[in-house]
């Protein structure tokens, strides 16, 4: 009997090569253009969360373009009033931490001399943890001198800040905005797709959002509070970082209460022992009251896929592409989860 042997002839035509190089020719261009993306992606997440308050003032008789403008203006008064109690003491800190980690690294610089001294044989390690440490004090030591520049870099410059503003607003003054901007640059037959999306993808983003920020707010107030007590220098620089931070699923807690760590333990071992004391305690507040009652009630993100796309965000686009990366995976698990609806109905 002979054997028979089966192969399969892959063909490839000339309309899959003319999409796959459609496909990379349009990542290529999103590439390119990402910053004016990035703008668009800003002024349509500022106008969605407007929106709400903007239909609820023209249900109560206010003309829509002067509800969106008081929402702005209230928006603008809340954010200056922060700012006002936030930047002075937060730039008397830099000035205070520009000053103290070069005195600071100065005392370390000495304890390695001695361990270098009676133990020559870890010279290179230390060496090599010295010039981390010497980096580390060179970087902490110009904060205040970059710190506006990297609020700025946030929205890409003040021109950018500026077209944020402008077609934000122009989005939540026009009633159904949002809508009819996705209508005009989505095809006819793709419109009722897209428009269900983005209104499944709006309410998931919405609810994350509101339990992100609340807890930003609770643990940073609560570091604040915590470095206060003890008389820990510093506490409104890491206050916001806590804050901040909280953005980062699991790992961010962790990672907000190394600084404060490392300058605790700069000053005295004592104080880097109260830091420790008070990061543990507001991490289990955080772990076992405020994460369940707070951000489990809200429609979230897998805490991997946020974090991978945080990276993935931060990696491609910096400061812009962290702050954007969660809307966008948002988006992006709808469309899985149809496409996996359709394949499922397809099969079946």
């Amino acid at each position: 009997m002979k054997s028979q042997s089966s192969h399969t002839d892959i063909s490839i035509t000339t309309e899959t090569l003319l999409r796959a190089f459609a496909i990379v020719l349009g990542l290529a261009l999103i590439y390119l253009i990402r910053d004016v993306i990035a703008v668009l992606l800003f002024s349509i997440i500022i106008a969605a969360a407007i929106t709400p308050l903007a239909n609820y003032f023209q249900g109560k008789g206010i003309p829509r373009t002067l509800g969106v403008f008081a929402i702005y203006f209230l928006a603008f008064l809340v954010l200056g009033t922060i700012l006002y109690f936030i930047i002075s003491p937060l730039s008397d800190e830099l000035d205070n931490l520009s000053l103290v980690v070069p005195l600071y690294f100065d005392k370390v610089d000495g304890f390695f001399k001695v361990i270098r001294d009676s133990a020559p044989q870890y010279e290179q390690l230390l060496n090599k943890v010295q010039d981390n440490l010497v980096a580390i004090s060179n970087d902490l030591a110009n904060v205040s001198g970059n710190i506006f520049g990297a609020t700025s870099g946030i929205f890409g410059g003040f021109i950018s800040a500026v077209f944020v503003i402008v077609i934000s607003f122009y989005l939540a003054a026009q009633e159904h905005g949002i809508n009819m901007f996705l209508r005009a640059v989505t095809p006819k037959e793709k419109q009722p797709y897209v428009l269900n999306l983005w209104s499944r993808a709006q309410y998931k983003l919405g609810r994350w959002l509101q339990a992100q920020l609340i807890l930003s707010i609770i643990v940073g107030v609560l570091i604040y509070i915590g470095l206060l007590i003890f008389g820990i220098n510093h506490r409104v620089l890491l206050a916001l970082i806590a804050g901040i931070m909280e953005i980062i699923p699991i790992f961010g807690p962790v990672l907000a209460a190394v600084p404060a760590i490392i300058l605790g333990l700069l000053k005295s071992p004592i104080v880097a022992l109260w830091v420790i004391l008070i990061y543990t305690i507001i991490h289990q507040l955080e772990n076992h009251v405020f994460v369940p009652n707070i951000m489990n009630r809200a429609v979230g993100l897998n805490p991997v896929i946020v974090i991978i796309s945080l990276l993935i965000g931060g990696e491609l686009f910096g400061i812009p592409g962290i702050i954007l990366s969660v809307p966008v995976a948002v988006v992006l698990v709808e469309i899985i989860k149809d496409f996996g609806h359709h394949h499922e109905e397809k099969n079946n």
